[in-house]
């Protein structure tokens, strides 16, 4: 959970700084039984609380005064992280789901010791990478010496009991924890099957057992290099979480958010060990389809503001995220609704689907607090009367029942944001169509219908987004993605007959389909074009009420007969070709890398002795259009017909010698 401290008597912060770090130490607030242990921090985390105390008293640093800065990432047990009560102390900012394995007893924590902070920072520059199934042995993360570039990884693996008490789930290794285990053993394959990364006999799913791992192929394109050709020595040190299977394959976001963020936090703790200056640019390749889309999500929020915490402190830090490649997914749809009007829409749910399907309904008006009540949404299974929902109060839920078990419900309530506009949010939720792999009564598959009426008498606009439920790339399939349909669904293509895509008296759009997690703008988005610089097929599109269009493309496809981009494999001189928007971030990251080098001397990054505090008059530009002009500057200008789709220009291609670049045009038509 992620909490924020609250102003001590003073005024100040500086007395409730010392007595969480007590209470951390002890593990359990003073209340609580002796023998209680209901309170657990990483390691890392409590060095970086202990040590802002420490300054403090010292006078190397004076008190915190911004609430952002008071923030910390605890763990508790799930009734007492769920029922807060008022302690004085801190308020819960964000509780994430339980954390299967979790264990609250003593043991010995110890910080990641990354060896002494660095006095020259000329051409260094981090990356951090938060993926799954990363091949940390791969010989693209090494030196020419065949020691590790990767300077920390944490494995947050939920399968097994942790060994680490430094951390809450899984272990950390440190660059020369790898370079040991290189050593040690004789191939890569030895390597993982130590530490239980392949090898079926648990039963769980092993990503780095098979030739194709996500985030392997992500960090070799944002700082993979060929250590016999290039080496890079420390210019590009890695900072890498691997998230558990349990969290990357829920692809709704809802297990994922806690570990992302405590991963983010890991590694800008790490890259501070090394400088509080050293540039960090960090990838995540990963989207959801559903949120409000404004740049209110917990995710994007927690994220933005601690990249721009770190900016602000003097360290270079950016974000690079996917635009999303539900484009053509039939997953989001926009309902104006005057006075008195109702809209209908259907949702298809496919047979021998393992998982829940979700939609969101964001609705949007004047006085649209007060005017809640008045708004009506049903739910119809299929083949059945409707149910008929016409009064909602903030915090209803409403149920659905098949033999008087549940099988669908419908809650809804008002998110109030400070700074932000008053929105009413309606979360529909279905059971799975299969019960193979869940406890829970299945239900009916086929068309559901969904209607919204407006009672109220003022205009209001509906955005409705269906959550993700495909199966990532080497799960065992058990979701299936649903999606909306509608009378007038399609317009023929008059070159060939074809569907290109709704009519313009359909609801479904195949705008405002950006990944719910990149609509904000604390972070760079990109999306995917092929060789011909036409969009890809599915990459996602703007504008949504935060983000207008992603900031650039990069190439994902070569064209029709060569889809995917190459990178490396799971293991050491394999090669394989991915596409999507994942693949295009990182080669942004790669970008951000050459673009902070280059500026050798410059007024952060120049070489100069590491000091306690942040860089005096610092100018460093926020994440943001600053950083991409000079990128944009030799890249190829999007047209202005994309802008919507590809931002405002596309990343030249770096090349790869086993692939010659093709080009494909395309005609407008199959767009």
């Amino acid at each position: 959970m992620r909490i924020e401290l609250l102003a001590d008597a003073d005024g100040g912060y500086v007395a409730h700084l010392e007595q969480l770090a007590a209470v951390v130490e002890a593990g359990r607030e003073p209340d609580e039984p002796a023998d209680a242990l209901t309170v657990r921090m990483s390691a890392d985390e409590l060095a970086m609380l202990t040590t802002l105390i420490d300054r403090i008293r010292t006078n190397h640093a004076p008190p915190p005064t911004d609430p952002r800065d008071v923030r910390f990432f605890i763990y508790r047990p799930e009734g007492i992280a769920n029922s807060p009560r008022a302690n004085g102390l801190f308020k819960t900012v964000y509780v994430g789901p339980p954390i299967p394995g979790l264990r609250f007893e003593t043991g010995i924590a110890e910080p990641t010791d990354l060896g002494k902070p660095w006095t020259d920072l000329t051409r260094q520059v981090a990356i951090g990478i938060i993926d799954d199934g990363i091949a940390f042995a791969n010989h693209r993360f090494r030196r020419k010496g065949g020691n590790s570039r990767i300077r920390a990884i944490w494995l947050q693996d939920v399968e097994r009991p942790t060994k680490d008490f430094g951390v809450a789930t899984g272990q950390r290794l440190r660059g020369d924890d790898l370079d040991k285990l290189f050593a040690a053993h004789a191939s890569e394959a030895d390597i993982y099957r130590a530490f239980g990364l392949i090898g079926f006999g648990d039963g769980q799913r092993k990503p780095l057992a098979q030739r194709v791992s996500h985030g392997t192929h992500i960090l070799d394109l944002a700082g993979g290099y060929d250590p016999a050709t290039e080496d890079v020595a420390d210019k590009r040190p890695l900072f890498a979480v691997q998230l558990p299977s349990a969290a990357s394959g829920d692809t709704t976001g809802v297990t994922m958010a806690s570990y992302v963020l405590q991963g983010a936090r890991q590694i800008m703790l790490w890259a501070d060990k090394i400088s509080t200056s050293l540039p960090l640019v960090i990838n995540f390749s990963y989207g959801i389809a559903a949120g409000p889309k404004d740049g209110t999500h917990e995710i994007e929020q927690a994220l933005s503001e601690m990249i721009d915490r770190r900016n602000q402190l003097g360290g270079p830090t950016y974000l690079v995220l996917p635009a999303g490649n539900n484009y053509r997914e039939r997953t989001t749809a926009r309902m104006d609704l005057t006075s008195g009007a109702t809209h209908h829409l259907d949702w298809v749910m496919l047979p021998d689907d393992g998982t829940p399907n979700y939609i969101e309904i964001w609705l949007d008006g004047d006085a649209i607090a007060q005017q809640m009540p008045r708004i009506g949404v049903s739910l119809t299974p299929p083949g059945e009367m409707p149910r008929m929902i016409d009064a909602f109060e903030d915090g209803d839920v409403q149920v659905l029942e098949d033999d008087r078990k549940p099988i669908a419900a419908i809650y809804g309530h008002l998110a109030v944001v400070p700074g932000q506009p008053d929105r009413v949010r309606f979360h529909l939720s279905v059971n799975p169509t299969s019960a193979r792999w869940s406890e829970r009564p299945a239900a009916p598959a086929g068309r559901w219908r969904i209607a919204i009426a407006n009672g109220s008498d003022a205009p209001l606009t509906a955005h409705l987004y269906i959550q993700r439920d495909d199966t990532p790339l080497g799960y065992v399939q058990h979701g299936r993605q649903s999606y909306f349909d509608h009378d007038a669904g399609y317009e023929r293509a008059a070159r060939d007959g074809s569907y290109t895509g709704p009519s313009s008296g359909c609801p479904m759009t195949r705008e405002d389909t950006l990944s719910a997690l990149a609509t904000g703008a604390g972070a760079l988005v990109v999306a995917a074009v092929d060789a011909a610089g036409e969009p890809a097929e599915y990459s996602a599109s703007g504008p949504t009420r935060g983000r207008a269009e992603p900031d650039c493309a990069g190439i994902a496809d070569q064209g029709p007969a060569h889809w995917g981009v190459l990178a490396a494999g799971t293991w050491s001189g394999s090669v394989v070709a991915m596409r999507g928007t994942s693949v295009a971030a990182p080669q942004l990251v790669r970008r951000l890398a050459d673009y902070l080098e280059s500026r050798q001397p410059g007024p952060v990054l120049e070489l100069r002795a590491v000091t306690d505090g942040p860089v005096a008059n610092s100018a460093v530009p926020p994440p943001g259009a600053a950083v991409l002009e000079p990128i944009k500057q030799d890249a190829v200008a999007a047209s202005p017909r994309d802008k919507a789709r590809i931002g405002s220009f596309i990343l030249r291609p770096s090349g790869h010698p086993r692939l010659p670049p093709r080009t494909y045009p395309r005609s407008p038509d199959s767009r």
